[in-house]
């Protein structure tokens, strides 16, 4: 390509920060034309999952405030993705429930994730594996292994814990994962696929 930089030259750093960079644009182009964000899609799958559901109860499996999780859940509601419906317990709040179209666009979004991860050399199950063997080797680094922990922490977003809270909404909400609004930024629905059949696993 014409004016294209001398990549091979580049540090192991530059091109692994640029290859992830690449692939989240084109997850965001893609999300964009579902009326979805990378949020979105995550709250989607929660709300997907547990059935009928809490506002707060939501942004505590995903690891956020409540006021921050509302902005998400009005644009999935605005788009025909969500609707509300009165807690029949405390008829002074709502509860979260998936239409047609937000599991459609959410299974869209899932083929999706899939489709990017199979360009190049990303579904080498080689190329997995020599990522796998740098995390864990960079690990051992100063600070490697709290980046590690938060990485877990962003992969299972808590998911899987509402049998605890509850169907009806408190004012005492569970203590949410010690992460910024970018753990929703991350999160794929090829992770949160993962974690499902891990927990598939265990149970059986």
């Amino acid at each position: 390509m014409v004016g294209m930089p001398e990549i091979r030259s580049w540090s192991i750093n530059r091109l692994l920060s640029t290859a992830a960079r690449m692939l989240e644009y084109s997850w965001n182009d893609q999300l964009k034309s579902l009326g979805l964000t990378h949020a979105g899609v995550t709250a989607l799958d929660v709300i997907a999952r547990e059935g009928l559901v809490s506002q707060v109860q939501v942004a505590s499996l995903v690891g956020v405030q409540a006021q921050t999780m509302g902005k998400t859940l009005s644009r999935l509601e605005a788009h025909g993705h969500i609707y509300r419906t009165r807690n029949t317990v405390d008829r002074r709040s709502y509860l979260l429930a998936i239409t047609d179209e937000g599991r459609r666009v959410l299974a869209e979004a899932e083929r999706i994730d899939r489709q990017l991860g199979s360009v190049g050399q990303l579904s080498n199950p080689q190329f997995r594996e020599n990522l796998v063997q740098i995390i864990e080797s960079l690990s051992q680094e100063a600070g490697g292994d709290q980046v590690l922990a938060d990485a877990r922490a962003e992969k299972s977003g808590q998911l899987g814990q509402l049998g605890s809270l509850g169907r009806q909404e408190t004012t005492s909400a569970p203590k949410p994962l010690p992460t910024s609004t970018a753990v929703m930024e991350v999160v794929t629905p090829q992770m949160l696929a993962e974690y499902r059949q891990q927990k598939a696993e265990e149970i059986s």
